[in-house]
């Protein structure tokens, strides 16, 4: 079968494509997977931490471990556009590589740390250097693919991260069993420092397989860098030419690229759905939050550590699963609509137990899973939809998507202290 190009017409040679793609797959998709999940995986250790020792070693309270999250997403906020600027200008093999060194280094000093004040500095240091890599490996995916081939490989890219938070609490559960008190190191240490050594295999990955863009990666031959660069369609060209990482001759320069952005602003400001998907998915993000509160809430209720963390992974599996399966019913149904309804009228059932906080534990559990499974189940079906109707302009939807996960992560900066926050002594028992 051949493939052309949308607008071009161009002819590939299937076979020499296939083997592009087997190439990208192994070396972009493979680095994008792992890092994501590591990614999540370091984002959910500090939970983990917390209820395995952190908070009785080094006396900290709720109030200070909701700060902990707040500070992060200020410096994730903070960093987030001027990273992917900084991208535009540099190598993607030198630059994203370089982000899992500093985490490594920053987790590696989660470690050591032996104040709440230490933990301030490293957790604003982590967010602003990890706030460049998940926007980054997007664009740079979709540098490389075609339209037809990234649905698949983003949902690869969403359930690594989640099987990252997934795999945190068994970690630590691990590291508690068997690493506490090795050598005078406490277990919740231990896991950050195996995070901090599974970032620098990840970085070193990245540094020897990673590769830039089409016009420039190094281990590319001829033949696979001129199918690369002809399967870019026009609005992948115009951005690369735009941002100045893509040379054509006779090019127009910057200026009509800063007009189109312009452009784009104006027609995002005037779209009128693009309020209502800001709306939904804050919304949607707030709430979701409540599931962040399990593996705390267990140990409040009087379970062990190694329990308390146990209890999240099973949560965090079937989200997983309900997020696939939803997916995948909506592709087939062609509809948005009830594949985000029906999970969160769920959601809405278990939202409403949380509210109440049921017991016994048995029944809050489950109404934890329930609110998890609906929510997670659509996000990725929100996002969607969102890219579907917004608008046919590539730039306009960009534009949209980045503006929905701004205003979300925004909500961040105050939600855990007044929607989630995380008391000093349980007001229950099992």
């Amino acid at each position: 079968m051949n493939n052309q190009d949308d607008d071009h017409h161009v002819w590939i040679d299937p076979k020499h494509e296939k083997n592009l793609l087997k190439r990208l797959d192994k070396r972009l998709l493979g680095f994008a997977m792992l890092g994501n999940m590591v990614k999540a995986l370091d984002n959910s250790n500090l939970g983990s931490a917390f209820i395995s020792g952190m908070e009785e070693e080094l006396h900290l309270t709720g109030l200070q471990y909701n700060w902990m999250t707040v500070l992060f997403m200020a410096g994730y906020l903070i960093m987030q556009i001027p990273s992917n600027m900084l991208l535009s200008k540099l190598r993607p093999s030198i630059y994203l590589p370089s982000l899992e060194l500093i985490w490594c280094i920053l987790t590696l000093a989660m470690a050591c740390v032996q104040s709440v004040n230490q933990i301030y500095v490293i957790r604003v240091l982590l967010g602003l250097f990890e706030a460049g890599f998940f926007p980054g490996i997007v664009f740079l995916i979709g540098t490389w693919y075609t339209k037809r081939e990234l649905g698949k490989r983003m949902a690869l890219l969403t359930i690594c991260g989640s099987f990252g938070n997934g795999i945190s609490g068994v970690i630590q559960a691990m590291m508690l069993k068997t690493m506490d008190g090795y050598a005078g190191i406490s277990g919740w240490r231990w896991m950050f420092v195996f995070d901090a050594c599974i970032t620098a295999l990840l970085a070193w990955f990245g540094r020897k397989y990673l590769p830039d863009y089409p016009h420039n990666t190094t281990w590319l031959n001829d033949k696979e860098r001129d199918i690369a660069m002809r399967r870019m369609n026009d609005d992948t060209s115009s951005k690369l030419h735009d941002s100045g990482l893509l040379v054509v001759p006779g090019g127009s320069g910057t200026t009509s690229g800063r007009e189109s952005t312009m452009d784009s602003v104006r027609k995002l400001i005037r779209n009128k759905y693009l309020y209502l998907f800001v709306l939904g998915w804050t919304s949607l993000h707030l709430s979701i939050g409540a599931a962040h509160t399990l593996g705390i809430m267990a140990k409040k209720l009087g379970f062990d550590a190694v329990t308390a963390n146990l209890l999240t992974t099973p949560d965090i599996l079937i989200t997983m699963f309900a997020g696939l399966c939803n997916g995948y019913i909506s592709d087939r149904m062609r509809s948005r609509f009830w594949c985000i309804i029906c999970p969160a009228l769920l959601a809405f059932f278990g939202l409403t137990m949380l509210s109440r906080f049921v017991q016994p534990f048995e029944l809050l559990y489950a109404s934890y899973i329930c609110m998890h499974m609906g929510l997670g189940s659509i996000t990725s079906i929100v996002m969607t939809w969102a890219s579907e109707i917004i608008s046919r302009d590539i730039e306009v939807r960009a534009l949209a998507i980045a503006t929905m996960n701004t205003c979300a992560s925004i909500m961040w900066l105050w939600a855990p202290l007044v929607l989630w926050p995380v008391t000093d002594a349980p007001r229950y028992r099992k």
